[in-house]
């Protein structure tokens, strides 16, 4: 008798919670239809609140104390591919032999084929060079201090719109920026799609298996190269012009 009643109570009081759980994951349904950028960044940034608060630290710790030195090493050489250095000469690259090859084509086709290459590569430049100044922007804006002044110093917390850049590290540039290139290569030469996402996750995977960037510093890092660049696709596609390279 006592669990039954004990049992109608709780239905009583899971109804209407339930009922409320229903209405708010319509309305958010809702809002995500309409307005999916705005829907994925406050979720991006939710989930990065969270592991700050949560999760990065314990797991820094982890990773520093119990990550063999082989593993760590690999990644410490793998995450070299993230310096934005590399990626600008050869979208440089790109971009110059497109225009010198254009002037050198014999037919109206062709020329129209390398101009559309130079075309892409200013996009990948322009795609990096956004991101990492979005990137910048919210480093300044959050001032996250980096792990190693954790490890060194005991520091772990924010120090917003502070003066040392050098010692911030939310969101991760590395990461920033091979996604943005990589996201750009996509768009223009699809056929290593599974390619570039691989380097991407490397890369990505390395700042914080390194422990040279918290986990969310490599997810909102992440983030923001993609939404960056496919912005900046809608731009260069507004008149039906595609970034896609056909040689």
């Amino acid at each position: 008798m006592i669990l039954r009643r004990a049992a109608a109570t709780v239905t009583r009081v899971a109804r209407p919670l339930l009922g409320l759980l229903r209405w708010a994951a319509g309305v958010l349904a809702r809002f995500s239809r309409r307005h999916p950028w705005t829907a994925a960044t406050l979720g991006v940034t939710l989930l990065c609140a969270a592991m700050i608060a949560w999760v990065d630290l314990p797991l820094a710790h982890l990773l520093r104390n119990h990550l063999p030195e082989e593993t760590f090493g690999f990644f410490k050489v793998l995450t070299d591919i993230g310096l934005s250095g590399l990626w600008y000469v050869l979208a440089a690259a790109l971009l110059l032999g497109g225009r010198v090859l254009a002037g050198f084509s014999s037919t109206i086709a062709r020329h129209d084929q390398f101009m559309n290459l130079a075309r892409s590569a200013w996009f990948m430049i322009l795609a990096m060079a956004a991101s990492a100044a979005a990137v910048q922007t919210i480093k300044f804006a959050v001032g996250r201090y980096r792990p190693r002044y954790l490890f060194e110093e005991g520091l772990y917390g924010l120090d917003p719109f502070g003066v040392h850049m050098g010692m911030y590290s939310f969101p991760s540039g590395h990461t920033q920026t091979v996604v943005a290139a990589m996201t750009a290569l996509t768009l223009m030469y699809p056929r290593y799609n599974l390619l570039y996402a691989l380097v991407a996750v490397l890369v990505g995977s390395s700042r914080a298996l390194t422990t040279i960037h918290y986990p969310s510093d490599v997810i909102m890092g992440a983030y923001v190269g993609f939404a960056v660049t496919m912005g900046l696709r809608r731009l260069f596609e507004r008149k039906g012009r595609s970034l896609r390279i056909d040689l």
